[in-house]
């Protein structure tokens, strides 16, 4: 339309021209020629005004609508299994759950572990395991308060409450971030990703070397304290370091006992010191390591020992496939004359097939001393482990494990399956 309009107007233009050419002098034809031209440029110059007039009332485009913001979370698991869930909030308070109950048997009779919430035995038994509410609530864009309660099974289908995680956040950077309260120390990268809520593992329980004190596990996995941990200029190494100092007090119990006898380890203030990278070159990778050191003095013995604790770890995650290596050294020096070592790690790898299945296998060894004050109950366990998880939504999974345990002469292997259904809310 605009084109033709133009046309017609430069016809009459040129009639015009040509009109004013027979009737004019040649001294005033250029003089008529350029006012005709402006003329033109004007009504060009209307036109494009019109144009833009008219695209004007045309309706425009309806934007899209914003993405509904993605609600925090507990954790990110490795690997992410699915879509995080939306959370409850009440009073700028976030809510959410975890949850589980589980069937297990074995062949070990001279064992105990009803403080796992399990009798021992052929026959098998359910137990729930653990039950896991996890709170948030932000202050402002600073500062986070995060809390996390666990009712811990314990005997007789009895229950044992546990604040896990109680931490006033503050994020200064990303070079600096300080937590303060109760919290999961650094002694293992499984302790620091995978918290209580059994849904966030791919395993039915948590490898011997890193399962919680309080359920058996050779490391101090909680203290009071504070723990920094922030970003290392380092460009695309992406180096990180975590520093804690607090109290630990871990109190275990005798793996091998049946009367539920434990161990008070009245831990001094405890230190822990450690590096990892996260490579931008290669998402998923994670490489590092540790250091803790306290002192224990374990009731009823009169010993004073020096605890030291190295750990190393390989981790490579991706949505679909988990690669996760660990080793430790656990060092006691006694009354600073004798000095006990315990070397321990574990080696899980599993990946998602077809979509909602995820077989794994598992290998763990530890090794510890059955003269030492502290963890001859260990002694010498280590064996393969191997299961399928398979998740039915974002919400609810399924487990079937089995383990075999060897141990150290007299003691007999150990043989046990296990199944699981894990949760969230």
């Amino acid at each position: 339309m605009s084109r033709t309009l133009i046309t017609l107007i430069a016809l009459c233009v040129l009639t015009g021209a040509g009109n004013c050419q027979s009737q004019n002098s040649d001294a005033n034809q250029s003089d008529t020629v350029k006012a005709l031209m402006n003329e033109v440029d004007q009504l060009k110059a209307r036109l494009v005004a019109l144009e833009a007039k008219q695209s004007q009332t045309t309706p425009a485009a309806q934007p899209e609508a914003a993405a509904t913001p993605t609600p925090e979370v507990a954790v990110t698991p490795a690997p992410v299994y699915a879509a995080q869930p939306q959370s409850l909030e009440f009073k700028g308070i976030k809510f959410q759950g975890f949850g589980e109950v589980g069937w297990r048997a074995n062949d070990n009779h001279a064992g105990q572990s009803q403080v796992f919430g399990f009798s021992e035995g052929p026959n098998g038994n359910f137990a729930t395991g653990d039950f896991d509410l996890f709170l948030t609530s932000r202050i402002n864009d600073k500062t986070l308060v995060l809390s996390e309660i666990v009712f811990e099974a314990a005997d007789a289908q009895s229950f044992d409450v546990n604040l896990a995680r109680m931490l006033l956040i503050y994020d200064w950077n990303d070079y600096f971030k300080i937590s303060l309260g109760r919290y999961h120390t650094s002694t293992s990268y499984y302790n620091e990703v995978f918290h209580s809520g059994a849904w966030l593992q791919t395993l039915v329980q948590r490898p011997l070397a890193v399962q919680f004190a309080s359920q058996g596990g050779i490391l101090p996995t909680q203290a009071i304290g504070a723990s920094i941990t922030g970003k290392v200029p380092s460009g695309k190494l992406g180096l990180n370091y975590i520093f804690e100092y607090g109290t630990s007090d871990t109190i275990r119990p005798d793996i091998n006992s049946r009367v539920g006898d434990v161990t008070d380890e009245s831990n001094g203030n405890g230190t822990t010191a450690g590096l990892f990278i996260k490579p931008d070159w290669a998402p998923g990778l994670d490489v590092g390591g540790s250091f803790y050191h306290d002192r224990i003095n374990p009731t009823d013995t009169g010993f004073d020992i020096g605890q030291s604790i190295i750990s190393a770890h390989a981790v490579y995650t991706t949505p679909k496939f988990e690669f996760l290596n660990e080793g430790f050294l656990v060092q006691h020096k006694v009354n600073g004359l004798r000095t006990f070592n315990t070397p321990a790690f574990y080696s899980l790898i599993s990946d998602n097939v077809a979509g909602k299945w995820r077989p794994y296998f598992m290998y763990q060894y530890a090794n510890a001393n059955a003269t030492r004050v502290v963890l001859d109950d260990v002694g010498l366990r280590h064996g393969p482990t191997a299961g399928v998880r398979y998740d039915f939504n974002a919400y609810v999974g399924f487990k079937v494990q089995y383990d075999h345990t060897f141990r150290r002469t007299p003691l007999p292997s150990i043989n046990s399956v296990e199944t699981q259904v894990a949760f969230r809310f």
